[in-house]
C-alpha cells in the first residue's frame, strides 16, 4: 500500500471515488454537460470530446450515455483511475495516461469540446493545465470546467484541528485564488479563452451517519484529505482526534447530512 500511495496516490483512492466522490461530483458533471450542449451541441456529427482528469469516468460515462456517437478521449495522470473506465468497456472511448500540464500525445486543435471536472486545482501547475486545454481545443471550440469552491467535507477536520492549534489552516492542494469565483474567470481568460461564464452550484454529500463520514474521510486514502490529517496521525494523534471529528460531525453537521459542497461551473470558447 505504501508503495502504491507513492506511485499512484489517486489510483489508491479510486475505490472510494466509485461511491461517495462520484455521488457528489456527478451533480457538477451533469450540469456542466447540459450547459455545454446548449452552447455547442455535443450530438453534432463532427463533435469530439476530451475528458481531462477523467478520474473514474463520471463525465465520460455520462457523455457516452447521452451522446452515443460522440468519440471521447479520457485522460488522467492515474492509471488506477483509468482502470475503472476501461472496465466499463465504453464504445468510442480512448483512455490515455497523461499529465494535464503536458498533453504531449494530443495534437493542437483536436477537440470541439474540452472538459475537466474537479481536476485543474489539483494539477501541479493549474495555469499550464489550462494552457494545454486551450492548445488542444479547436478554434471556436468549447471549454467546460467544474472547480471546487468549498469541498465541505473537510470542514469538520478544520474545527477538530483548531481545538489543538487555533491558527490551523487546511493545507489544500490549491491556493485560495483557485477556489474563488472572482479570480477563476480571469485565469481562464488569461489562458486565451473568450466569452467566459460562471455559475455556482451546491451539492450535498448525503452521508447517512457520522460514522460513514469518518470512514470516508480517514480511510478513503484521498490525497487531499490526507494532507489534512496525516501530519497529525504521524504525531500519534489519531486516537484523540478521530472521536472528536465524529462528535463534531454529529453535533454540528447533522450527522453528515448538512455537509454541502460548493462548486463553480465555467464555460468559455476558443
Amino acid at each position: 500500500m505504501a508503495e502504491s500511495l507513492k506511485l499512484d496516490p489517486w489510483g489508491v483512492a479510486s475505490p472510494a471515488y466509485t461511491t461517495k466522490t462520484e455521488h457528489v461530483t456527478r451533480h457538477g458533471a451533469e450540469a456542466l454537460i447540459s450547459w455545454l450542449d446548449d452552447l455547442s451541441p455535443l450530438s453534432h456529427a463532427n463533435a469530439f470530446a476530451l475528458d481531462n482528469g477523467a478520474g473514474t469516468g463520471v463525465v465520460t460515462a455520462s457523455l457516452r450515455s447521452r451522446f452515443p456517437h460522440l468519440p471521447i478521449v479520457a485522460a488522467d495522470l492515474s492509471p488506477g483511475m483509468l482502470e475503472h473506465i476501461g472496465k466499463q468497456q465504453l464504445p468510442q472511448v480512448q483512455c490515455k495516461v497523461l499529465d494535464a500540464t503536458d498533453l504531449h500525445s494530443i495534437a493542437t486543435d483536436t477537440f470541439t469540446h474540452s472538459l475537466s471536472t474537479f481536476m485543474i486545482q489539483f494539477s501541479s501547475n493549474p495555469r499550464t493545465a489550462l494552457q494545454e486545454m486551450y492548445r488542444v481545443t479547436k478554434p471556436n471550440g468549447t471549454l467546460g470546467l467544474c472547480m471546487w469552491g468549498d469541498i465541505a467535507v473537510a470542514a469538520p477536520w478544520v474545527e477538530t484541528a483548531r481545538l489543538f492549534d487555533p491558527d490551523y489552516v487546511y493545507p489544500h492542494s490549491w491556493t485560495p485564488d483557485w477556489a474563488d469565483q472572482n479570480t477563476l474567470p480571469r485565469y481562464v481568460a488569461k489562458a486565451g479563452f473568450k466569452d467566459v461564464k460562471l455559475r455556482t452550484i451546491r451539492a450535498g454529500w448525503d452521508f447517512p451517519s457520522p460514522e460513514e463520514v469518518c470512514q470516508y474521510y480517514f480511510e478513503s486514502k484521498n490525497p487531499e484529505f490526507m494532507r489534512g490529517y496525516q501530519p497529525w496521525w504521524d504525531r500519534g494523534m489519531e486516537g484523540t482526534m478521530r472521536p472528536i471529528f465524529e462528535k463534531i460531525v454529529r453535533e454540528r453537521y447533522g450527522g453528515g447530512k448538512d455537509l454541502v459542497a460548493e462548486a463553480f461551473l465555467i464555460v468559455a470558447t476558443k
